[in-house]
């Protein structure tokens, strides 16, 4: 049927079908049916027993994700799963990972029936009732720094004897657990606005591993305490953005480095990677944010007084950016 369509259908048929291939996907990981398989083959009954899952509802999921192929149906039934899809749906620590990115989607989805009110009267939603979209996301991004430090002679060697880092909107603090763990010997200092992210992330840290403290970025009061401040997918929510970037120039020690991950909308769309981030925009127009340029980021770093500003891409539109005190 698709075949004898137009182009133009057959583009739109694969958005449709990638919104089920979404959940499939994020329903596989959610469930940890998609662990299982990684670790041995199944069938849907034995991975509904091994899951403690409804069969009937296991059986569906099997059905779905072997039409999606991310599992494979071997001799007597059984189900694996496919090859590539490890890396790219349960190992987080892989560049090519995915899976966060799915779960992140699915998530979100289901809010999304406020953008009613928002097209009709101007009306946002907070995001805060959906702190597990944002850490499925965030895995990526903290992934990614941790192998831009190790690259990094300067930044690997200041965190390896000891520096003072400091998370800007470090939410329920899963960043600092990891770099705790690769980098014992600094110290760490998260601040976030929400209540209901730290009490998360005074549960995930005790005291020796770091300082959690309630703050928003906008009057943050710290003056040449940090080697390196990192916001994490933050800038973007900020009331005032350049009043956060100052405050960090201002919290950093001499040569201190700022580190941003953020997405920045491409002054013009390239390739299929800059798609998501186009279509996130209405995500974000509903939490009452926007995307940045890499020309508005820049300006803002320049006017806080940072130089050599350094944008490095990390797929999707999304980019690491250092700049130096």
């Amino acid at each position: 049927m698709l075949k004898s369509r137009s182009r133009d259908f057959r583009r739109l048929w694969s958005y449709s079908t990638g919104f089920y291939a979404v959940w499939v996907a994020h329903v596989g990981r959610r469930m940890g049916l998609l662990d299982i398989l990684s670790n041995e083959p199944m069938t849907a009954q034995e991975l509904a027993t091994s899951s403690r899952l409804f069969l009937p509802a296991v059986e569906t999921w099997c059905s779905a994700a072997a039409a999606y192929r991310f599992v494979m149906k071997g001799p007597g039934g059984k189900l694996r799963l496919a090859s590539g899809m490890k890396s790219l749906l349960t190992d987080k620590k892989h560049p090519d990972y995915l899976g966060g990115q799915f779960s992140y989607l699915a998530l979100r989805s289901l809010e999304y029936g406020a953008l009613d009110d928002l097209f009709r009267s101007g009306k946002t939603k907070s995001m805060s009732n959906t702190f597990d979209a944002i850490e499925e996301a965030t895995h990526w991004d903290h992934y990614s720094l941790l192998r831009a430090i190790r690259k990094d002679k300067r930044l690997h060697r200041l965190l390896t004897n000891r520096c003072n880092f400091a998370d800007i909107g470090c939410g329920t603090g899963s960043l600092i657990v990891k770099l705790c763990k690769e980098y014992p010997n600094s110290v760490y200092h998260g601040i976030d606005p929400s209540d209901v992210a730290l009490l998360t992330a005074r549960q995930n840290l005790n005291e020796d591993q770091a300082t959690i403290e309630k703050m928003k970025a906008e009057e943050m009061h710290f003056s040449k305490e940090f080697d390196i401040v990192y916001l994490g997918e933050s800038l973007y929510a900020s009331s005032n953005k350049q009043a956060v970037l100052t405050n960090c120039y201002r919290s950093l020690k001499e040569a201190g480095t700022v580190i941003i991950i953020e997405g920045l909308v491409p002054a013009r769309m390239v390739t299929e990677s800059d798609l998501i981030i186009s279509g996130m925009q209405l995500d974000f127009a509903l939490q009452g944010y926007k995307f940045m340029t890499k020309r508005e980021l820049g300006g803002l770093l320049k006017t806080a007084g940072f130089k050599k500003v350094a944008f490095n891409p990390l797929g999707g539109a999304v980019f690491l950016t250092c700049a130096r005190k």
